[in-house]
């Protein structure tokens, strides 16, 4: 909306300029000529982002000339140029040294090789003496998030992309005041674009209570255009300290199957408890302090070393699994969400499977998943049947060609449904769970977070059986059948392939 605005006003006044003078309109359009020729210029000179982005931008600038560069100017800009808040980088900076100063001090010498290279990459450990639970759709996920923030006793930390406001939100919203009024510490954080549509009137009854409820970069903020583009897409509670929930699934009926849109929403959760949660809960501390603008009364609690302990216990759970929690963002300098897959992809040794509901990778990305199938390995892509946007599903279709050129697998889930899992699971060893889809914005864009999990647990081994599951609900995709989509589909594609990088 905001960019068909922008274009709106530019066209205003241009052709308010030409209806009192023609001159004027000329040099408008020299003008916006030599603007964008500036902003074509640099990005191509000076812009470090992937190549499908930079020729998604051109293409904008240069279709649109000077509209096209205001919206770059308001959208497109590097996020790893913003400035934040001194006081949020000092605070965290701050909190994460204080965390992994008191944390208890882990052995790697038994790590696997990937899980020591991703170590090295961003610096998240890989835990030992976790326990861990897949939670397929909805209804095994929801009963499961309630249940366990029902029985909190010092703290729930909840945070989510998309928050509806219907049935299933109520209900977690309602356990959350319950709480509350029992004297447990309830934060709630939201995405201020995803959840834009929660009431003031819907979270009073928290905050009333005494729960905390905060939005990440609202868009009410004077700062909007800076943020637009960049939104926080994690999904996670953490309850205690001990107990954390992540995946694929954000609140609303939807993903619970009932809407009308989709007769099945096939979406992929964990449960995981252990020492592993010290992970997830660093992410919503840090997202917290952002929020907040580092005015939270969180941060004085965990100055004091009891109070911290409530937060950041390590207690080891006797199943003894292993377990990687890597978070990152736009304004990292390294994409760690982004590489950290990539080192497991290029670990495989015979298969790579990949559930997406939005496939749309960077050039390095998609080489590193065509080299795999080339070289002989088993690689499959579940992707959706039926999409729930034109421009992300005419994206992922268009890298098909690409895809079943190089061998891999691609498969289509039933039409009548979407899959809206994040999963990866290499060699049938190793599973990766979370919010990153397999695209150029949770790479690049957004906040995501992903859950390496190790060395075939029963955890991994619930994966293997969904995607069986899942190849079994869905259509494979053929070369012939692929080149005998009609000419529309493929104009569709084409454009889509264009643009899908930067939206």
């Amino acid at each position: 909306m905001q960019l068909i605005v922008l274009i709106s006003v530019v066209a205003l006044i241009y052709f308010g300029l030409r209806y009192f003078s023609n001159e004027l309109s000329v040099a408008f359009t020299y003008l916006a000529g030599i603007i964008s020729i500036f902003v074509v210029f640099n990005l191509l000179l000076f812009d470090s982002r992937g190549t499908n982005s930079k020729v998604a931008w051109i293409a904008i600038v240069l279709v649109f000339p000077l509209a096209g560069a205001v919206v770059y100017s308001v959208f497109g800009r590097d996020p790893r140029n913003r400035r934040l808040p001194k006081s949020v980088l000092t605070e965290t900076t701050k909190f994460i040294t204080s965390m992994r100063f008191h944390g208890e001090k882990w052995d790697i010498s038994a790590m696997l090789p990937q899980a020591k290279n991703i170590q090295n990459m961003t610096g998240f450990e890989a835990l030992a003496g976790n326990k861990v639970d897949i939670l397929t759709n909805g209804d095994e996920t929801f009963p499961a998030i309630l249940d366990t923030i029902r029985h909190a006793e010092h703290h729930i930390h909840i945070q989510y992309y998309i928050f509806r406001e219907d049935e299933i939100s109520a209900n977690i919203r309602d356990a959350l005041v319950e709480r509350a009024e029992a004297n447990v510490h309830v934060r709630f954080l939201y995405d201020g674009l995803g959840s834009s549509g929660l009431s003031k009137s819907f979270l009073s009854p928290l905050k009333e209570a005494g729960g905390e409820a905060y939005a990440f970069d609202p868009i009410a903020s004077p700062w909007f255009t800076r943020t637009a583009n960049l939104r926080n897409h994690r999904k996670m509670v953490v309850v205690d300290g001990h107990t954390g929930f992540t995946g694929g699934l954000n609140v609303g009926e939807e993903y619970q199957s009932n809407t009308p849109q989709f007769e099945v929403w096939r979406d992929t959760h964990l449960r995981m408890k252990g020492p592993a949660v010290r992970q997830l809960q660093e992410s919503f501390i840090t997202d917290w302090i952002h929020a907040t603008s580092a005015k939270t009364s969180l941060l004085d609690e965990l100055k004091e070393k009891f109070r911290f302990d409530a937060y950041f216990p390590s207690e080891s759970h006797e199943a003894d699994e292993m377990v990687q929690t890597v978070y990152g963002g736009p304004y990292n300098v390294e994409r760690d969400v982004r590489d950290a897959m990539m080192e497991m992809i290029q670990s495989a040794e015979k298969s790579i499977w990949i559930a997406s509901p939005y496939f749309v990778p960077d050039d390095e990305a998609l080489a590193a998943v065509r080299f795999a199938a080339r070289s002989g390995k088993d690689v499959r892509v579940i992707v959706p049947g039926k999409g729930d946007r034109a421009i992300s599903f005419y994206g992922t279709n268009s890298y098909f060609q690409d895809l079943l050129s190089a061998g891999v697998k691609v498969f289509a889930y039933r039409d009548d449904s979407f899959i809206h899992s994040k999963v990866l699971l290499i060699d049938g060893k190793h599973a990766i769970v979370g919010t990153a889809n397999f695209d150029v914005r949770s790479f690049r864009l957004n906040h995501e977070l992903m859950t390496f999990l190790y060395n075939r647990t029963p955890a991994v081994e619930k994966v293997e059986v969904d995607f069986l599951k899942d190849f079994s609900d869905s259509v494979p995709i053929s070369r012939e059948r692929y080149e005998h989509r009609t000419f529309p589909k493929r104009i569709g594609e084409s454009l889509a392939r264009l643009l899908s990088p930067i939206l």
